[in-house]
């Protein structure tokens, strides 16, 4: 099995500046607007300290930049000698970002930003930016840049992703997502996807029963503290690790099974926290009973979540 790469996923707020359509966190979707309180930041900061160097820390939210914690929260990453991933709108002025750089030094793994091309008013002057950062930033630091796909974005992206492909720049092109169903594009999107999009693994690999290191060399800590051993993880009690702010939260011991058909979490295959070779079925389904006995009050807690993927699919149908 290739080498996990562990990490801790922190959404350090709700907020964000954008309004996305296609967005569930979306004011317009989405209304938690919540941000880490103090008593999160401090019990985050931590729980870090406890963690080994192999641990790589993301910030994202949300908009990260918009905690008035932000910056402090990633020096106190670098003193712990951590690496750390920023992900980003990219919508602040290009010194924010370079701030970060200063900061984190060669313990900057990357910086992941994203273009949404109904919220740029003028992309020359995203290029441009884009630019400046990647001359920038130290030699070790990836960049990225990431674009959701539409019918009506394809133009610009294809002159984007040329000149990502100039200047050395990762070009991330995404599938859209509503209400977590892939969405099917007119022709000329279709083709620009398949030449620059490989399928996702977890797309085309069933991941039921497999053991997975999520939850012991990944987790998911929300803005109020909850934490989860992945991205899908939310309604599925069997899943949830408690709060880093009680003294029920816990890192789990050792492997434990997926209960997912498909991995839709970006993290356990990428970062090989997902071992193909060994099964759990037995325990999978154990798993998966104690859910359903407590998917209703699950279902309640995430009503908001909900309520935001139904409105998402309503806007959707009627374009």
């Amino acid at each position: 099995m290739p080498q996990i790469r562990p990490c801790v996923d922190f959404l350090i707020t709700q907020k964000c500046n954008y309004r996305c359509e296609y967005c569930s966190q979306s004011k317009k979707f989405y209304t938690n607007t919540k941000a880490a309180s103090d008593e999160t930041i401090e019990a985050f900061l931590n729980f870090i300290k406890t963690l080994d160097k192999t641990f790589e820390i993301t910030i994202s939210g949300g908009e990260p930049l918009t905690h008035p914690r932000f910056f402090g929260v990633i020096e106190e990453i670098k003193k712990q000698n951590l690496k750390l991933t920023v992900i980003s709108n990219f919508s602040y002025p290009i010194e924010n970002y370079k701030k970060i750089a200063d900061i984190m030094g060669q313990n900057l793994k990357e910086l992941f930003v994203s273009y949404h091309s109904t919220q740029v008013k003028n992309l020359e002057e995203f290029k441009s930016k884009a630019k400046e950062f990647n001359s920038y930033k130290a030699n070790s630091t990836n960049f990225s840049i990431a674009s959701v796909l539409t019918d009506e974005n394809t133009t610009a992206l294809k002159e984007l992703s040329v000149f990502l492909k100039e200047n050395n720049i990762n070009f991330c092109l995404q599938h859209m997502r509503i209400k977590n169903s892939y969405v099917e594009y007119k022709k000329e999107a279709a083709e620009f996807l398949s030449q620059n999009a490989a399928p996702e693994p977890g797309r085309i690999s069933n991941s039921f029963g497999k053991l997975c290191h999520s939850g012991e060399k990944f987790l998911l800590i929300y803005e109020n503290g909850d934490a989860y051993r992945c991205y899908s993880s939310r309604f599925n009690k069997a899943h949830s690790m408690g709060n880093i702010k009680n003294k029920n939260f816990k890192l789990f011991n050792g492997p434990m099974p997926c209960i997912n058909s498909r991995c839709t979490c970006p993290k356990p295959i990428s970062y090989n926290m997902l071992d193909f070779k060994h099964s759990n079925y037995i325990k999978a389904t154990g798993l998966l009973i104690k859910n359903a006995i407590y998917l209703p009050s699950l279902m309640i807690k995430n009503f908001d979540i909900l309520k935001a993927k139904f409105e998402q699919g309503l806007v959707f149908k009627k374009k």
